[in-house]
């Protein structure tokens, strides 16, 4: 059975919603009227956003529309009617990060996001990236592979996860840098463990330590799940994936570079719509997402999915998912199961993570599916990230579930 329309809206509209919206200034019945339902069966339930979300119905048939036109036509005209949908989702997002459209790529992943910048900085024998130890490969192996070929050197650090407290993490950041730093990279939010990292006040210390270091951002658990400012936080670059929190089409990315960083940084690959001379580069970062053929339709549709958070607003949805993620925390908690998250609300997120043995954490995410219907995954234990299509109902079926499993906790 598919969630109707009219279920999900009364989820979002609801009264220990609105209260949660109100502080934000977001006028709930407006942006409740708009919101569309999603079209999954009540018994194999979404809760794994960090891996991969359902598209809200109006973007997928979106997709649907402009694929479908394509088919029909593949004129000039046409295509270009469709290739315009991607500069409108430029500018959109752009609006909702704080940033200008010309400092964002529209790329396939974050993944890619982070080798344009791992691959893209021009770095010399000797140089120092420092990275903290739950990055994702694509923003830790990758700057291995890198330090391999340049002859520089890669530093590992760890922040405790019982950190008590944003200076202590940042000092744990501040204490990885040398004199011969040239790079920070981190994961905003962990997708093994949850932490989210302080990312303003770790830029602006970084900073004062030095300020010639490029700091990198992967944000690929906090694009469309956070309501962040890109434009005030001191980073020099940001990665995120629309088929995570976004709930946008797959195979889309973005990343931003800020502006004064743009002509310093390679692009990974040199196509169209480059023009016929090294010279002739696409505007500002476009020059990062010139990369031949992609599905147009699925870019086309990231200015929908675009649409979609600006209904809700980028601080409605982080405060809707921060309710759900919140009774799931407090659910788990009165079962006295021990947490992989922090419990310190400075970190949370709404990634929550319950420590499992590695040999059981596999038969632990089928039962929990047998037994509620919630899909959630084993890394970095028992993994669950609900978003905003998920219900008080989901929360306390998955719940219920771990508790008749608990056995396997252990």
């Amino acid at each position: 059975m598919s969630i109707a329309r009219r279920d999900f809206l009364k989820v979002v509209g609801g009264a220990s919603v609105a209260g949660s919206l109100a502080g934000y200034g977001v006028n709930v019945g407006a942006a409740s009227a708009a919101v569309p339902a999603f079209g999954f069966a009540d018994d194999s339930v979404p809760m794994n956003a960090a891996n991969l979300c359902p598209m809200p119905t109006l973007v997928s048939e979106a997709h649907a529309k402009y694929a479908k036109a394509l088919d029909l036509s593949l004129s000039t005209a046409s295509r270009q009617a469709i290739e315009a949908h991607k500069e409108d989702a430029r500018s959109r997002i752009a609006a909702m990060l704080g940033t200008s459209a010309d400092e964002l790529a529209i790329v396939r992943n974050t993944s890619e996001a982070n080798n344009v910048i791992v691959q893209g900085i021009p770095l010399e024998e000797g140089d120092e990236i420092v990275l903290w130890d739950q990055n994702h490969p694509s923003n830790s192996v990758a700057w291995e592979v890198q330090a391999s070929r340049s002859g520089g050197t890669v530093r590992h650090f760890s922040i405790p996860n019982n950190a008590g407290s944003i200076d202590e993490v940042v000092d744990h950041f501040v204490a990885a840098i040398s004199d011969k730093t040239r790079v920070v990279s981190f994961t905003h939010i962990s997708n093994i463990s949850g932490f989210r990292t302080p990312a303003a006040e770790i830029c602006e210390a970084v900073r004062a330590r030095k300020d010639d270091i490029h700091i990198h951002i992967d944000g690929a658990q906090t694009w469309g799940a956070v309501d962040v400012n890109i434009g005030a936080i001191e980073c020099d670059s940001f990665s995120g994936s629309a088929h995570k929190w976004f709930m946008g089409p797959r195979e889309v990315g973005l990343l931003y570079v800020r502006e004064r960083h743009i002509d310093n940084i390679w692009p990974n690959v040199v196509s169209i719509p480059w023009g016929s001379t090294k010279d002739d580069a696409p505007e500002g970062a476009r020059k990062f997402d010139a990369l031949g053929q992609r599905d147009d339709a699925a870019v086309a549709a990231l200015a929908d999915a675009a649409g979609f958070h600006e209904t809700m607003t980028p601080a409605g949805i982080e405060a809707r998912s921060a309710i759900i993620a919140n009774r799931l925390r407090a659910g788990l908690q009165d079962l006295g199961v021990n947490f992989v998250s922090s419990a310190n609300p400075a970190f949370t997120s709404s990634i929550v993570i319950l420590s499992v043995p590695r040999e059981n954490s596999r038969q632990l995410v089928g039962q929990v599916f047998d037994d509620s219907g919630i899909q959630t995954a084993g890394t970095g234990g028992l993994r669950m990230s609900p978003h905003v299509y998920n219900t008080e109902d989901h929360v306390d079926r998955v719940v219920a579930a771990i508790k008749k499993n608990r056995a396997l906790l252990s």
